[in-house]
């Protein structure tokens, strides 16, 4: 999931995942209609909380997609090896 906002965020995915993936300012927060249909696991909820709580190094935009790949893999199996 964290791919396909990343792939959204930098304008490599579908239009529809683009569009749920905007970055808004805190003071431009809205309530989206698939909150209410869908719940907690839809993309336009799950995608963007997930890529909030990624580290910064992860969220830089500077980031090629292969680069992020390899910086998410390692922070996913740091991240499980220290809770296992």
């Amino acid at each position: 999931m964290a791919v396909l906002v990343y792939k959204s965020l930098h304008g490599l995915a579908p239009q529809y995942l683009v569009e749920d993936c905007e970055l808004v300012a805190a003071a431009d927060r809205r309530q989206l209609r698939s909150s209410d249909m869908f719940g907690d696991q839809a993309f336009p909820i799950a995608g963007p909380r997930l890529w909030n709580s990624l580290p910064s190094n992860l969220r830089q935009s500077d980031l090629t997609l292969q680069q992020f790949r390899r910086a998410l893999k390692t922070y996913c199996l740091v991240d499980w090896d220290s809770s296992a």
